[in-house]
């Protein structure tokens, strides 16, 4: 792609951006992202997307048109929906930060102030990236299976200003157990007991957590991290440590790489990946390698995650 502003292109904005339970988090608008786009010369059409299903058919749309490029102005949710009508074409998704927690934007190295991600829009430099499934669902941060997942389940409805989630979630954590699990990966069969497992493509999810620090988005892996020997309390206090993108190490957490993770459990546990309720156990999350072109900074190899990929492509 030579550029973004020679591209042809359409920018979906969703002016409900940035909102968590019902309260503003990120201030800038659709307009703000409009204007650092017209600054640097880099114009289309516009479409307003007031739902998902708008901001679906507006991407579906381009890419029946043969559009070069797609820009999303809005938050993870928002890209999230316009990337899955993308996957496998030629027409690249460009990302103009809204949100509020932005995993996908941090994954990739872009930057969250609008003039920046513009510039980064405008020089039109692009690769492919992986994305996960699992049960007919498109992911791009993580899947899980476990307490987190029983409890992010209770969290959404905070987010859809249902409060009685946060007692929800509370109760959850207070009455779970560690679950056996049997995981089998593409070279090998884990028997565990753990709280939680995670599947990462990228290192981050739900409120900036870095569940998986040495993921990549490019390399046709997913990260298997499984949190065993934690007590209850000892792994909500390591998911604290690790929002908003911070880091804490620890060795109770084993770590794995494989294209295909099947989970199954004794008794059936609940299952999400990114804000996706999947259900419960059994579950196979497998990746679609470079199903995706993205706009990203110019001599990208991986995002935060590239500092870990000298590690074994499989393995602990």
């Amino acid at each position: 792609m030579s550029g973004a502003r020679s591209a042809r292109l359409r920018i979906i904005g969703n002016p409900n951006a940035g909102v968590k339970a019902g309260l503003p988090i990120n201030r800038a608008t659709v307009a703000d992202a409009l204007a650092a786009l017209a600054r640097l010369g880099v114009a289309g059409e516009v479409v307003l997307a007031e739902s998902a299903a708008e901001a679906s058919a507006g991407a579906r749309d381009a890419v029946r048109q043969g559009y070069d490029l797609v820009i999303a102005a809005g938050g993870d949710g928002t890209v999230g929906t316009i990337a899955c009508e993308l996957l496998d074409s030629e027409t690249a998704l460009g990302i103009m930060p809204l949100g509020s927690v932005m995993n996908v934007l941090r994954s990739l190295d872009l930057p969250r102030d609008l003039g920046a991600a513009a510039a980064i829009i405008a020089a039109g430099s692009s690769r492919r990236i992986d994305v996960g499934a699992a049960r007919g669902r498109i992911f791009f941060e993580s899947g899980s299976v476990g307490m987190n997942a029983a409890i992010f389940r209770e969290v959404n409805r905070i987010d859809r200003g249902e409060w009685r989630g946060l007692l929800g979630s509370i109760w959850v954590a207070l009455r779970y157990n560690p679950a056996r699990m049997t995981i089998a990966l593409d070279d090998r069969t884990i028997r565990t007991r753990a709280l939680l497992i995670t599947v990462s493509n990228g290192p981050y999810t739900g409120l900036g957590f870095t569940v998986a620090p040495g993921a990549r988005l490019d390399d046709g892996l997913f990260d298997l991290r499984i949190f065993q020997g934690f007590s209850r309390w000892e792994l909500l206090r390591h998911f604290a440590a690790i929002a908003f993108g911070r880091r804490r190490p620890s060795p109770k957490i084993e770590t794995y790489r494989s294209a295909q993770v099947h989970v199954a459990t004794v008794h059936p546990l609940a299952a999400r990946a990114d804000a996706h309720d999947l259900g419960t156990t059994p579950i196979l999350f497998t990746v679609r390698h470079g199903a995706l072109r993205v706009i990203v900074p110019q001599g990208a190899t991986g995002g935060a995650a590239a500092m870990l990929s000298s590690r074994s492509r499989s393995g602990r």
